[in-house]
């Protein structure tokens, strides 16, 4: 295979990527707690906007959740939030497993348009990403913007001193994707563990 320029940084996706993620089962699990069908919570929080100003940064996490619970009418508290965020959540352990193997020759992190919590919860989220990580994960709201606007990139990657040509960007949303490479990184679009592997190969990090 032809070897491409080898990054300093890989930066992964986490919803899709590293983990398989049922927005879905997040929303019912919340109407569970709240007495509401997945329907009403999916329009109260995500069709009232107040999701995506949450991954912008516009509200921070205790804003959120005080929103959240005055839209749906039952008091949701972090430790809420977090089960029913983590039910929603199953890791994929064939992408973990090339994320441990490229660990051992580059640098890792993570990049997802969510709220702070996500990072700031991963190990009780989904450990098998917080093992993997170790905290190195930037969200959207950190950084004031979301994929795919270029800015999402350039201020995550400010944080490990990386300049964008170096770093390999994975997503599964073929927008994201886009994105990173008009900000100047390489990025590829992730469908399978398989092709995943062939193309970490690719650049020489297997």
């Amino acid at each position: 295979m032809h070897t491409r320029t080898r990054p300093h940084l890989v930066l992964f996706d986490i919803d899709g990527v590293l983990c398989r993620y049922d927005r879905a089962v997040f929303q019912a699990a919340l109407g569970a707690l709240t007495g509401h069908t997945a329907e009403f919570v999916r329009e109260a929080v995500w069709g009232s906007g107040l999701e995506t100003r949450s991954d912008r940064g516009e509200v921070d996490a205790q804003a959120y959740l005080r929103e959240m619970s005055e839209r749906l009418g039952h008091l949701v508290t972090r430790d809420d939030w977090l089960a029913a965020r983590r039910a929603g959540m199953a890791p994929d352990a064939r992408v973990l497993a090339l994320v441990g193997r490229v660990k051992q020759h580059c640098a890792i992190a993570g990049l997802t348009n969510n709220s702070a919590m996500l990072a700031e919860h991963m190990g009780t989220l989904c450990p098998e990403i917080g093992q993997q990580l170790q905290g190195r994960i930037v969200t959207s709201a950190m950084v004031g913007a979301t994929k795919p606007d270029a800015a999402a990139y350039l201020r995550s990657i400010e944080r490990f001193d990386v300049q964008p040509g170096s770093v390999l960007f994975i997503d599964d949303v073929a927008a994201n994707v886009e994105g990173a490479v008009r900000a100047g990184l390489q990025a590829f679009l992730f469908v399978d563990a398989e092709r995943l592997e062939q193309e970490l190969e690719g650049h020489g990090l297997l």
